[in-house]
């Protein structure tokens, strides 16, 4: 029998429980802002300014998903769009991240977003070929 140990991706930063402000798009990458920096996960630990970019997005395999709940388990409604069209239609952010998950080549982060006076949970699935940078400024 073989076992093989899945490693865990350990990011030199987190954004959980940051607040993204704004999504902008040059192409096929997008600079993610938050409200207030990222925490470093790494020595010198803290909450540094900084952003998030992705380079080479894939606009086909990149989704939102909006799920419109009354309690915390149960029946829901909700609405899948592609990530371009979310960006372009929600101009003004408030994404308060609650988890991110990192696959090979895909980024997911989940938390909760008001929209028009609704309330939401959230998913952003950011599909991208080139890479994921984290901007310490």
């Amino acid at each position: 029998m073989i076992k093989t140990v899945r490693d865990n991706i350990c990011a030199s930063y987190s954004l959980h429980d940051m607040n993204v402000i704004a999504f902008e798009v040059e192409g096929d990458s997008i600079i993610m802002r938050t409200q207030s920096g990222m925490c470093r996960t790494i020595p010198p630990m803290g909450q540094p300014d900084g952003h998030v970019e992705f380079y080479g997005v894939q606009w086909d395999y990149s989704y939102v998903y909006l799920l419109n709940f009354t309690g915390n388990v149960g029946a829901f409604s909700g609405e899948k769009m592609f990530l371009r069209d979310f960006i372009d239609n929600t101009p003004v952010m408030g994404l308060s991240i609650m988890d991110e998950t990192y696959g090979y080549n895909c980024t997911k982060y989940t938390g909760h977003i008001t929209i028009n006076r609704e309330f939401y949970e959230c998913m952003v699935e950011i599909y991208h070929e080139g890479d994921m940078v984290f901007v310490e400024e």
